[in-house]
């Protein structure tokens, strides 16, 4: 139960912190237009691109998230992290079943939910819009990453530059993929980036839980 209650805060916490600079920017520019959450991006996911574009992407994607970038990180760096207290997997590690519900809430909202509405909602549709989809896609990507370099070092992980490198590697590349399919393949929808950005880290999530 305190992991259920402690994902819940986390959520609650998480949805008013990344939601609050794009419904203050909504609400001061474009509250006449549209809605906040149609505006975000929050409307039915319909395919554009081709059939086949979907299946290249589901086929990068599937590398991209089996590919086990742990195997570059110095053992002693990784036995450190996978202690750490201030990395907030660990506190479902070896719990089982247990680690499902609060999990749920966590990855889905609290990650999921939370930082699309930010990144994949907010930047990359005002990036798209004033530099091209092709830019605005990379530029949030890039920022996604190093918001994990950031929080890692405000959390007071001592982790080394070759870890915070390979950290803004993999979620900015997670955060490309994730804005290419909302942009390129669907029509704008935030929906799918939500669904695969939960899904992936409460996958991740049950395999330190189960572990």
């Amino acid at each position: 139960m305190e992991l259920v209650v402690s994902s819940i805060t986390t959520a609650i916490v998480n949805l008013i912190v990344f939601s609050l600079i794009p419904f203050l920017w909504w609400l001061l520019r474009h509250r006449k237009e549209t809605g906040f959450f149609q505006w975000l991006g929050f409307y039915r996911p319909r395919l554009k691109s081709k059939w086949w574009v979907l299946v290249i992407f589901a086929v990068l994607y599937y590398f991209f998230y089996n590919f086990d970038f742990t195997q570059l990180i110095d053992p002693a760096t990784l036995e450190y992290v996978e202690n750490s207290d201030a990395v907030s997997a660990n506190a479902f590690a070896g719990i089982g079943a247990a680690a499902i519900l609060p999990a749920l809430i966590q990855n889905f909202i609290a990650n999921g939910v939370a930082e699309e509405i930010l990144y994949r909602g907010f930047l990359c549709k005002r990036l798209c819009g004033k530099l091209g989809t092709a830019a605005g896609i990379v530029l949030q990507a890039v920022l996604f990453g190093l918001m994990h370099n950031v929080l890692y070092m405000l959390v007071g992980l001592d982790v080394g530059l070759w870890y915070h490198i390979l950290t803004f590697i993999f979620t900015g590349m997670g955060a490309l993929l994730l804005g290419w399919l909302n942009e390129k393949i669907y029509n704008g929808s935030i929906i799918p980036s939500i669904v695969l950005h939960g899904a992936g880290n409460f996958i991740a999530t049950m395999l330190v839980a189960f572990s």
